[in-house]
């Protein structure tokens, strides 16, 4: 049944072939059964056993050539199907299947040898006893296949007190020898000489010596073969702890923990898992050399990370369901069962689980012992907090990369220094823009940059506060340009300064662009000046140019040239006074400005046009503070201003209606505003109503509030617009105070 058996066995293990098919190997099992039943019951096979001096011999029938036949050729049919596994199979599987065909070649061919081939030349069985000692080197093999390379996955475990007994049995070797070559003299030769028994005593010395050291030798060599470690916690937690503070990179810490993990407890496997966003996601794993079922999944199972999160402890898959035994311990039991794992640590830092170890079973079967869990619980502390570091440390080279890669592409130079001031950072803007090499720029004193540079830095730090130069001169050798130059304390979270940092820019092209600019809103305001005097001079030209045609038909009409002259007169006139408003709108005034009280001007615009308001019945309330409100301006200019302002509101502002006139101060200026009950501005043209020429009304100029515009520009003021929640329109003019003025109280 041998043959049959190993042909099935070499069918199914480790997947079933589809050559040759289950029909052969039953085939194959019938023979033998047949065979096995033959040789009880018949002589066809072998018959007359007997014993002699020679040994064991016995007569072979007719039948036993076609048995050797059928023995040989299913055996070697077996071992040829292990062949073609073998040379497909790879990794552990091909070294598994490696050791099965040297057991089943080695102690088949020796068997087949001497226990058929042999007898059936000769007819006799005198070395038969010799086939049954080849099975121990199928049992050896197969053994030493299951031991190391988990042969079938079967899972050998050796106890400790097996090895020990093995260790003693091979350190009484050297008494077997002794007894062997001294036992025929002692036997033969009760009193010995004085010589003979000093080498006897000598001899017995050197073998009490020897025991303990071959026992020791022998221990560590059976449990080194069957993975059981001896390591030396102290040592190794030493040199780890030592390790784990000179890493900084995660890459290089992963392979280090799982290799300082596997290494002394001998395991199956070993995988870490970090958390990130989506969860616990496998970082690193560390395979042993013999494959067992360890399984690393990418994600770590939801049970064991909640298991880890509430109790912030180890996790012994063997001691799960030993306490309070329930419903959830039982699935966590039933997860880390089938993942295969036999310890779970906890990386904590910061009070916080921030990733796991998983730790495989003992390759030497041996559970963890009390000394293990504290090794590696030390273990799991300490990497908790490396890899934290390590995380930390790479969003810092992360976010310094970003910097560098921001800082060397933009065109702003930036220039950065240290609490000393030291150079520490000096981008390629900075280098063009002051004219010196970054080479040689790091790492020295601020003294060896420009004064405005310097000087805003070492204020910087020295002040602890940002300060800004809006607009200064810096040459780099060769060419000055104005530049901007914003510097900022760099602090600690104690607020320390550690140093600060300088961004500047070269202006010169913002100036370009803003001449550019300029120049083509000039064209664009003489164009639209241009077109506006053109329109309003063609009217009055118009009308004096119909008279001047028809004067040679009626210059005998006395009523047509007096209607001549006095519409001619009209038309210059008009003319003249265009041009008086083109001239106070292009020509600012040189005269000087002289401090006064912005309530005079206003007070005297609306004493003005007091008669028009109360023609429209129009009721006018001023409200001003009861202190000066003094700026710089001229009085004149600014009286035309306001009567303007208040025009336009008498024009907008139906009968019976009321128009406010506030003046208003604050700490830094004074301002005047003219609300109106009109119908307001529209939206899209509250942009255009300052423009020359530009006018909602039939009869407009279109150039009051231009000139107003005017006016309140060379008094630095601003003159603005808005429309009023209710309805109608505000204009408000803002003028800086009067330098060393008093800033009075409001009303």
């Amino acid at each position: 049944m041998v043959p049959a058996a190993f042909l099935s066995f070499a069918h199914s293990y480790p997947t079933a072939t589809q050559s040759p098919s289950v029909i052969w190997t039953r085939i194959a099992l019938f023979f033998g059964l047949t065979f096995g039943l033959l040789s009880l019951t018949t002589p066809l096979i072998v018959f007359d056993p007997s014993i002699t001096a020679a040994g064991l011999t016995r007569k072979s029938g007719p039948l036993y050539p076609l048995f050797a036949l059928y023995f040989i050729a299913t055996w070697s049919c077996g071992l040829g199907i292990c062949v073609y596994k073998w040379r497909r199979a790879r990794g552990q599987e091909r070294l598994r299947l490696q050791y099965l065909i040297a057991a089943v070649a080695l102690s088949g061919l020796g068997a087949i040898s001497v226990n058929l081939l042999l007898p059936l030349i000769t007819n006799q069985s005198l070395h038969s006893w010799i086939g049954p000692y080849f099975g121990l080197v199928f049992i050896a093999l197969v053994a030493h296949a299951i031991i190391r390379h988990r042969l079938m996955d079967l899972r050998l475990v050796i106890h400790r007190g097996l090895t020990l007994v093995a260790a003693m049995l091979v350190s009484l070797l050297p008494v077997a020898i002794f007894l062997t070559v001294a036992w025929p003299r002692l036997s033969l030769h009760l009193h010995l000489e004085s010589h003979e028994l000093v080498v006897l005593l000598a001899a017995i010395a050197l073998v009490s010596l020897l025991i303990p050291l071959i026992r020791d030798l022998a221990g560590q060599l059976l449990d080194r073969y069957v993975y059981r470690t001896h390591a030396n916690y102290q040592r190794t937690l030493r040199e780890a702890s030592r390790a784990l503070t000179g890493f900084l990179d995660l890459k290089a810490l992963l392979p280090f923990l799982t290799e300082t993990v596997a290494t002394p407890t001998r395991c199956e496997g070993v995988a870490i898992y970090l958390r990130n966003r989506r969860g616990f996601r496998r970082a690193a794993r560390e395979p042993r050399p013999v494959q067992g079922h360890f399984e690393a999944p990418d994600e770590a199972p939801v049970g064991t990370v909640a298991a880890l999160d509430r109790t912030r402890d180890l996790l012994l898959c063997e001691e799960v369901m030993r306490e309070r035994p329930t419903e959830e311990r039982r699935q966590l039991h039933e997860e880390l069962t089938r993942l295969n794992w036999s310890l779970v640590l906890p990386l904590i830092s910061e009070n916080t689980v921030i990733g796991l170890i998983a730790i495989g079973p003992k390759l030497s079967g041996d559970p963890f012992y009390p000394q293990d869990l504290d090794l590696l619980m030390t273990l799991a502390n300490q990497a908790g907090v490396a890899v934290k570091n390590a995380q930390l440390y790479a969003r810092v080279v992360l976010a310094n990369e970003y910097i560098n890669s921001i800082v060397a592409t933009i065109e702003s130079g930036v220039v950065a220094i240290d609490a000393t001031g030291q150079i520490e950072l000096f981008n390629r803007a900075a280098a063009q823009l002051t004219g010196l090499a970054t080479e040689q720029t790091l790492s020295q004193p601020v003294a060896v940059l420009p004064p405005c540079l310097r000087d805003a830095l070492v204020g910087s730090v020295a002040e602890g506060r940002a300060l800004t130069q809006p607009e200064v001169d810096l040459s780099d050798g060769a060419t000055t340009r104005p530049i901007i130059c914003a510097t900022s304390p760099l602090l600690d979270p104690a607020g320390t300064v550690l140093g600060a940092v300088a961004v500047f820019s070269d202006l010169t092209p913002l100036k370009e662009l803003q001449e550019g600019r300029r120049r083509a809103e000039r064209l664009s305001y003489f164009e639209m000046l241009a077109s506006g005097i053109a329109h309003e001079i063609k009217n009055p030209l118009v009308a004096i140019k119909t008279f001047a045609q028809l004067l040679p038909r009626r210059h005998a009409d006395a009523q047509f040239i007096a209607e001549f002259g006095r519409i001619a007169a009209r038309e210059i006139q008009r003319m003249e006074r265009l041009l008086e408003r083109l001239r106070t709108l292009s020509r600012p005034s040189d005269r000087p400005r002289q401090p006064l009280d912005l309530r005079i001007p206003v007070t005297e615009a609306v004493e003005t046009m007091r008669a028009a308001f109360e023609e429209k019945n129009i009721t006018v309330a001023l409200t001003t503070p009861p202190t000066p409100c003094m700026i710089r301006g001229d009085h004149a200019e600014l009286a035309q201003l306001f009567l303007n302002l208040l025009m336009n509101a008498h024009e907008a502002t139906p009968p019976r209606g009321s128009l406010p006139v506030e003046v208003i101060v604050t700490e830094t200026h004074a301002s005047a505003a003219v609300f109106d009950a009109g119908p307001g501005v529209p939206a899209d043209l509250l942009d255009r109503v300052f423009e020359p020429f530009f006018t909602t009304k039939q009869r407009g100029s279109g150039l009051g509030l231009a000139i107003c515009a005017a006016i309140a520009q060379t008094h630095d003021a601003k003159l603005k617009v808005a429309n009023q929640p209710a309805g109608g329109a505000v204009f408000s003019v803002e003028f800086p105070l009067a330098a060393g003025a008093r800033a009075p109280v409001s009303a």
